[in-house]
């Protein structure tokens, strides 16, 4: 019976990888299985039969186990070095930034860049962030911006004060900070950067480890050829080795490496 179990959360896990990109083999076969419950749960469906028919490559199957098994750990404010030097960058910027938040999760990553950039006084400057990810159910939580505790554990306190509002155990980015960020849909294993493109900035932070290295540098070479000429790449700091082969400049700004496509 356990063996049977494996070879089916196997193949889920194979058809993941396939459709989506993403691999959750070997060490997260765990989160796989728990993800596949509770997608089945939501769906009011025995998990075996869930299995089988993401295996069968049924759409409505697929996004159900997308929404419940892909959705990472994700807060505020995280790697704070990068955030600086994406607010020195938006600082030395003359008119309005197109920025792309690639695998934004429940949307944390896009609203910090928004804080950081009106901490950089970039307030009223028309900027536009687009934020997405493959899960609607996350996309649906990010596009409501209202983040509990553990969400905000990072964020520095005079900078929770400024741009989020209420109190208690959740609170919601202000209007100011949601103003620039919009949510979208986006497969980045199976589909081209957004219309939006060319960006100044594209962030892609702690995505990359999810995907088999063939996947990911396919990605990564469509992340880099979404800039414009002088934009910049943010990677998560365990991702700039996956990098190297790509034609972008290294420009080290305080703790932070950007890679910077040659204008």
């Amino acid at each position: 019976m356990a063996q049977g179990r494996n070879a089916l959360i196997a193949e889920v896990a194979r058809v993941l990888e396939e459709v989506v990109g993403v691999s959750l083999a070997g060490g997260l076969d765990r989160a796989l299985e728990t993800g596949l419950g509770e997608a089945a749960s939501a769906l009011g469906e025995d998990p075996a039969a869930l299995a089988r028919r993401v295996s069968a490559r049924e759409p409505d199957a697929v996004a159900a186990l997308v929404d419940h098994a892909l959705v990472g750990e994700t807060a505020f404010w995280r790697h704070p070095a990068q955030l600086a030097a994406v607010g020195r960058l938006a600082a030395r910027a003359s008119g309005p930034l197109s920025i792309w938040c690639a695998g934004c999760a429940t949307g944390e990553e896009a609203y910090s860049v928004a804080m950081a950039l009106l901490e950089a006084g970039r307030g009223g400057r028309v900027d536009r962030i687009l934020g997405t990810d493959l899960s609607e159910r996350a996309l649906a939580a990010a596009r409501e911006g209202v983040y509990g505790r553990r969400a905000l554990r990072r964020l520095p306190d005079d900078v929770a004060r400024r741009w989020m509002e209420g109190a208690g155990e959740e609170r919601r980015v202000c209007a100011a900070a949601r103003a620039s960020v919009s949510f979208a849909r986006h497969n980045l294993a199976a589909e081209p950067a957004p219309a939006a493109r060319p960006f100044d900035l594209v962030l892609c932070r702690n995505v990359l480890i999810y995907f088999e290295p063939r996947t990911a540098a396919a990605v990564l070479y469509g992340l880099a050829d979404a800039l414009r000429p002088g934009g910049a790449l943010v990677l998560g700091p365990v991702e700039l080795p996956l990098a190297r082969a790509l034609s972008l400049d290294w420009v080290v700004d305080g703790d932070a490496t950007l890679l910077v496509r040659p204008r």
